[in-house]
């Protein structure tokens, strides 16, 4: 029989903001690559909108910040599921950020961005509701 002296009840939540910070990371770092590959798609999409979307960033430039920040929030989220107080206070940090830059791009992939801004939120809210089960 499991001795559960010292253990502290761990919700789900925690693990599915920590899975979630990792899936974020992911598309984050795939639109990073997209971005240095110079995809059509992403090209064609900002000159169809007869917009400057990125302020006059080279794309090549933003690419780069995005697959880093995509592969930092893939280590957050390891530190988020290994119920880290790093983790905690990093998760809340690359969550925000993540929400706030992707308002940059809203306009170019309205769906993908709310999305993004949306799974954001669910791990800012899932963190801050149970940080008390970070050590």
């Amino acid at each position: 029989m499991a001795d559960s002296v010292g253990t502290a009840p761990r919700s789900g939540f925690v693990t599915f903001a920590g899975v979630l910070a990792i899936f974020i990371g992911f598309f984050n770092a795939i639109g990073g690559i997209a971005a240095i590959g110079k995809d059509d798609t992403i090209q064609g999409a900002i000159q169809s909108r007869n917009a400057e979307v990125l302020f006059g960033i080279d794309y090549n430039a933003w690419g780069w910040f995005w697959l880093i920040l995509g592969v930092v929030q893939i280590i957050v989220g390891g530190l988020i599921l290994s119920r880290s107080s790093v983790g905690l206070i990093l998760g809340i940090v690359w969550a925000t950020l993540s929400a706030t830059l992707t308002i940059f791009v809203i306009f170019v992939y309205p769906f993908w961005a709310l999305a993004v801004i949306g799974i954001n939120v669910l791990i800012i809210w899932g963190l801050l509701n149970n940080a008390e089960e970070f050590s």
